[in-house]
């Protein structure tokens, strides 16, 4: 990796900061994304005139560290979260370059990034290096769904005790830092470091063109006047079908009103619908699903998906995703990243919604971030947690001034999302992200946060039956997890 001065960071950071309200003081309170940033053409001219703003962590305390290495463990899936090999170009590559550039020069660090293979082998890595005692690496950046193990293995330290990380400021997603606390211990953490919480975050897309030939009203107001609801998205999608290659039967290369799979994009639901599944009492975690809500919810999806002309649901390959790319949807789940891979060529015009709401006296749009997005932790064999602290705090605070913005502001509203409404649709999405606790050890609780997706698998509505099935599991891994985060607990002091 080639190294470049300081006066090269300031003219990147000017550039994106002047195209972003996400810089600077304005960074201190929430992120006005809406105002959109500059192509690259007038930079030079523009950062002749105006500094640039002073790191985030210019807040904390600076410290040389005499070139001490910062270890980050992460899997090949998400490499470029973390680190990358240097400037191509890409002002979303670049800006992780630069972010971590700026850290490394202000702490005198190096930043390195270890892979020990897929997401899964990560996991295996990290349980293992760190029962056994080893120095291996300064953070991890474990997927979600894979992280109860390595917690209830007692691989990893109280983020609570780790000096100046405040988890109150904006650039901590407060949302999944509280759903993944148990009594006072926090032992992952989730911020603007772990950019995949928005790439993976999910969203609808409609296409445009095909909303101006069926006549749909405006669906941004119908956002903004709180009637984008899940029964109002059916009505719509409900009539909408042709057999464009005459086989008879729907499939891939046909028109349709909905495309969607049944997988993952059918999690975001219960956050959609406001119904969460795992809260807290007295600090332990116990069930806080309202059972009804949950089946008229399936009712109401069930109803999107097979309730009108045909829809094309895949299995979970994607291949719905290149029949919207294709322009042969009105409207499709799925999540963001969509927007910065699959739909850079396409040709129609399309738009960002929120998933829809329960009912009209539902009072927020709500969504999640697939079970796959970063979680942070410290391991148990950290020699100096405060060392730890302010690097992650710091490259966090970047995170939030300089990343996301490039992601936000730069990628996804100049280049992919296409009309300054769907900016205004992301910053409710993003205020709207919803967490359950249940995700973190979904293997303990009978697979509790798939219930929803497994449900609509097989067409019909079992809520009661199925819940009364599974509920006594459910109950007891509650209660075990309880005792184990309890002794967790009880070895910190």
């Amino acid at each position: 990796m080639k190294l470049h001065t300081k006066n090269s960071i300031a003219l990147f950071l000017a550039a994106v900061c002047l195209g972003s309200t996400a810089c600077g003081a304005a960074a201190e309170t929430p992120a006005d994304t809406g105002t959109p940033a500059p192509d690259g053409t007038n930079v030079a001219a523009e950062t002749e005139t105006q500094a640039p703003a002073e790191p985030l962590f210019y807040g904390l305390e600076l410290k040389d560290f005499g070139g001490k290495e910062f270890r980050i463990c992460t899997s090949d899936t998400y490499l470029d979260e973390m680190i990358v090999d240097g400037e191509n170009g890409d002002i979303c590559n670049d800006a992780v370059y630069y972010r971590n550039r700026a850290v490394e020069e202000a702490y005198n660090i190096k930043i390195s990034a270890f892979v020990p293979g897929d997401p899964y082998e990560e996991s295996s890595y990290v349980a293992k290096t760190v029962t056994a005692g080893e120095d291996a690496f300064d953070l991890s950046a474990v997927f979600t769904f894979l992280a109860g193990g390595p917690i209830l293995n007692g691989c990893f330290l109280n983020w609570n005790d780790i000096p100046h990380v405040d988890f109150n400021r904006e650039w901590w997603i407060q949302s999944a830092n509280e759903a993944f606390s148990v009594g006072g211990s926090r032992y992952v953490a989730v911020g603007d470091l772990s950019i995949t919480t928005l790439l993976l975050s999910y969203v609808v897309f409609f296409n445009r063109k095909i909303a101006a030939d069926y006549d749909i009203p405006d669906l941004y107001q119908t956002v903004l006047d709180g009637k984008w609801t899940i029964d109002y998205m059916s009505s719509l999608t409900k009539d909408i079908y042709t057999d464009l290659n005459g086989s008879g039967k729907p499939d891939k290369e046909d028109f349709f009103g909905f495309v969607g799979d049944s997988v993952t994009n059918l999690d975001a639901w219960t956050s959609a619908f406001d119904i969460p599944l795992i809260g807290f009492d007295g600090g332990n975690p116990k069930v806080v699903m309202d059972l009804d809500k949950f089946s008229s919810g399936i009712d109401k999806v069930l109803q999107l998906y097979y309730g009108g002309q045909p829809t094309y649901i895949s299995g979970g390959d994607g291949t719905e995703i290149g029949v919207f790319a294709a322009g042969r949807a009105a409207f499709m789940t799925s999540w963001i990243k969509q927007a910065f891979d699959e739909f850079r060529s396409m040709t129609d015009d399309y738009g960002i919604l929120p998933y829809p709401k329960f009912d009209e006296a539902q009072q927020n749009y709500y969504t999640n971030s697939m079970d796959n997005y970063s979680l942070l932790s410290v391991p148990k064999t950290e020699s100096d947690p405060e060392f730890v602290g302010l690097i992650t705090e710091a490259l966090t605070r970047e995170s939030h001034r300089i990343v996301f913005p490039a992601y936000y502001d730069v990628a996804l509203t100049e280049k992919y999302a296409r009309d300054e409404q769907s900016v205004t649709m992301l910053d409710m999405i993003m205020a709207g992200r919803l967490y359950d606790f249940s995700i973190l050890h979904n293997s303990s609780i009978a697979d509790f946060p798939y219930m929803f997706r497994n449900m609509i698998r097989t067409k019909k509505n079992t809520t009661a039956s199925k819940y009364e099935k599974i509920s006594q599991k459910i109950e007891s891994g509650l209660a075990s997890l309880a005792e184990q985060y309890a002794e967790l607990a009880s070895l910190e002091k």
